[in-house]
């Protein structure tokens, strides 16, 4: 079943007609991921027909509201780029404008004193480093590491920090790794966070200090590059947010022997698909045209690729290759398409 959504998020009156449908007696509960950051109280509304499996919507919206999360990291003494409500006259390019609750680096534009700051709307300063994140299992006390990821970008002129992907097994400093533990050990605990989470951060180049962005109190996409039948994710993450788990120390994280990488593949252009595709085996989420034309608007996902290697490095240049391939792939069939038409 699809559900409308935007860049903010699900429709909340679509989606709650959606699980009305729902024998709610079959499902030991209601798993989330994106699409909740900017209306938690939609959860609240879930939660009355079936029990959530994740954190309460009170953490979310607590780690979702600007004031509220940077005053704890404040409190913490966990480092994060600057937060302002009102841009410097004299440091122009220097900051970031951001939507409290966005995902997908869609809602993050480069600020301006032009720029009006709409509602629910900051100013964070630009930090020069290597976005990163930790996936982690936590169990409002203490955390398990899952592992450390570096993520990058896909740009375009409409949204230049959309997100491009990810590679897990990342190679950080020692440093860098010990001060996204502590962060995301802290965050914990003061916002009682449970089951699977991320902490999204930048590792500034040359000092190596990490800067605290976000954390995603929900199922993050960077649980795909460790979902194996070895690890059972999803069963760890169903035993914390059960207060089953008995969760290994933090310090215990140990490198994985493979690394994977995934990439997101947007429509450079609007893209009409109305028969079959092959599609590479190395992709993944890819549309199936059935008797309707499936249309697809630029700057939107078409689909996403995946690699495996031995080193992060290996993995995110293949994925990155890929990309490229789909996306020649796409182009010929805009140019037949196009060219069947003026036939």
């Amino acid at each position: 079943m699809v559900v409308a959504y935007d860049r903010q998020g699900f429709y909340a009156d679509t989606l709650i007609a959606a699980v009305d449908t729902f024998d709610v007696s079959r499902y030991a509960g209601f798993v989330y991921g994106s699409g909740f950051e900017a209306q938690p109280e939609l959860l609240s509304r879930i939660a009355a027909k079936l029990p959530l499996i994740g954190n309460a919507p009170d953490a979310v919206a607590a780690v979702k509201t600007q004031t509220v999360f940077f005053a704890a990291l404040q409190r913490l003494n966990i480092n994060y780029p600057q937060v302002l409500n009102s841009l410097p006259d004299d440091q122009p390019g220097r900051y970031l404008m951001k939507y409290a609750g966005g995902s997908g680096g869609m809602h993050i534009f480069s600020a301006s004193n032009n720029t009006a700051l709409s509602e629910n709307y900051y100013y964070q300063q630009k930090i020069d480093g290597c976005p990163v994140s930790l996936l982690f299992l936590a169990n409002k006390h203490s955390i398990e590491v899952i592992d450390f990821n570096e993520q990058w970008l896909s740009p375009s002129a409409d949204f230049p920090y959309r997100y491009g992907g990810a590679v897990g097994n990342a190679a950080l400093p020692s440093s860098a790794k010990q001060q996204l533990m502590d962060a995301a050990q802290k965050l914990t605990q003061a916002f009682n966070l449970i089951g699977l989470n991320s902490l999204d951060a930048i590792v500034e180049a040359v000092s190596n200090r990490v800067f605290a962005l976000e954390i995603n109190p929900r199922l993050s996409a960077t649980v795909d590059l460790y979902n194996h039948a070895d690890q059972n994710l999803f069963e760890k993450h169903m035993q914390a947010c059960s207060h089953q788990a008995s969760l290994s120390q933090q310090y215990s994280y140990q490198p994985k022997p493979q690394c994977k990488a995934h990439a997101i593949v947007y429509a450079a252009a609007p893209i009409s698909l109305s028969a079959p595709i092959l599609w590479p085996v190395w992709t993944t989420d890819t549309p199936r045209p059935g008797p309707e034309v499936i249309t697809i608007s630029a700057s939107e996902p078409v689909c996403s690729v995946f690699a495996y290697a031995d080193t992060a490095g290996e993995a995110k240049k293949i994925a990155q290759d890929r990309v490229g391939i789909v996306q020649n792939l796409l182009q010929s069939l805009i140019q037949k398409t196009s060219g069947s038409k003026k036939g």
